[in-house]
């Protein structure tokens, strides 16, 4: 029988967690975990919106943009492999439309798509979870071209769009774009029969790796994702256990991340972090309480409209949630959440 100092303990402690609101600052409890029934719930509440969202896009800006259509076709497709009624025929119009976009006719001796190689990356990252259709091949091969091929002298690349404004230094979004880029390039390279774009590809690798690993600290969450997604993808298994450690060091009490490491966590942050460490190796029970940890935050944080908020990621909109964040967080947590979920065969 418990002696009457450890119940007065015990009631005091409860008193004091009742008067703290959960989604505030109270940790999550490692015996709770979210249901599967809940995930699947999650996922396709936000799915709508994310269709809404990025099919605005294609009719209205008619443009693929760095964090809108890719992202819409990554997730659809990731869901209609883990068995949600998602019309195909219909993301691979959206897929097809966005090839299109990506190359089009040349503009003097450039593609206008030189222009957003980020994009691009973006598109061969999603290409994982569409359906596997062989009359792409052409394009995706001349992806890569413009993207080796828009490499700088000093090994990195320029990054496209509104990534130049956001809230942390240039010199940390150019290394985070350069660890998407080869990211890509890497999953590009072991499936390269041909000799020689197999040596193109890896010395594009090579010359930015040697430029963004000698990064030692980075203030966004968004770099500590991108190095673990690269020692996965290359099977480093020195390296993916420190990235998995450093990432799971700036988690915070509620399961989340924030965009940067200083911020409140959102959802955009909490995305694709729970991504990479669903994707990695060797699980360890802190690895899998943090994925039982960030699966609930983005459960129980999302609105009724089936997105998160989150704040603006550029500078001068750090201060309010943004729709173009909200777009980009809630794309996602989505497919963090699918990733968290069996492929049906």
């Amino acid at each position: 029988m418990l002696s009457r100092s450890v119940l007065t303990l015990v009631f005091i402690v409860s008193v004091v967690f009742m008067s703290v609101p959960l989604k505030a600052a109270e940790p999550f409890a490692a015996e709770k975990s979210t249901s599967e029934a809940a995930v699947r719930q999650a996922i396709e509440k936000s799915l709508p919106y994310v269709e809404e969202k990025g099919l605005f896009w294609i009719e209205k800006k008619k443009c693929v943009s760095c964090h809108r259509v890719s992202f819409m076709t990554w997730s659809f497709s990731a869901a209609a492999r883990r068995g949600f009624d998602v019309d195909s025929a219909k993301v691979n119009e959206w897929i097809d439309w966005s090839i299109e976009q990506g190359i089009p006719k040349p503009e003097g001796d450039k593609p206008a798509a030189s222009k957003n190689l980020d994009g691009l990356t973006q598109q061969l990252l999603a290409r994982t979870e569409y359906p596997n259709d062989k009359t792409r091949g052409d394009a995706w091969s001349q992806y890569v071209d413009l993207i080796t091929s828009g490499q700088r002298d000093d090994g990195l690349w320029m990054p496209a769009g509104q990534l130049p404004g956001q809230k942390r230094k240039i010199a940390e979004t150019t290394d985070v774009s350069a660890a998407w880029h080869s990211l890509a390039l890497t999953r590009e390279l072991a499936a390269e029969s041909d000799s020689t774009r197999q040596g193109v590809l890896k010395s594009a690798i090579d010359a930015a790796a040697k430029k963004f690993s000698a990064r030692k600290d980075a203030a966004s969450t968004e770099w500590y994702v991108a190095r673990l997604l690269l020692a996965l993808e290359t099977r480093d298994e020195s390296a993916t256990a420190a990235a998995t450690r450093e990432l799971l060091e700036i988690q915070k009490p509620v399961g989340s991340w924030g965009w940067l490491k200083a911020d409140p966590g959102d959802a955009l942050a909490t995305g694709m972090a729970l991504y990479a460490l669903v994707k990695s190796t060797g699980a360890t029970p802190p690895r899998d309480k943090a994925v039982q940890h960030a699966i609930r935050f983005l459960v129980e944080t999302q609105r009724d409209d089936g997105s998160w908020a989150v704040k603006g990621t550029k500078e001068k909109k750090k201060e309010n949630v943004e729709e173009t964040a909200v777009y980009w967080g809630t794309a996602w947590a989505t497919i963090a959440l699918l990733e968290t979920l069996p492929v049906v065969k």
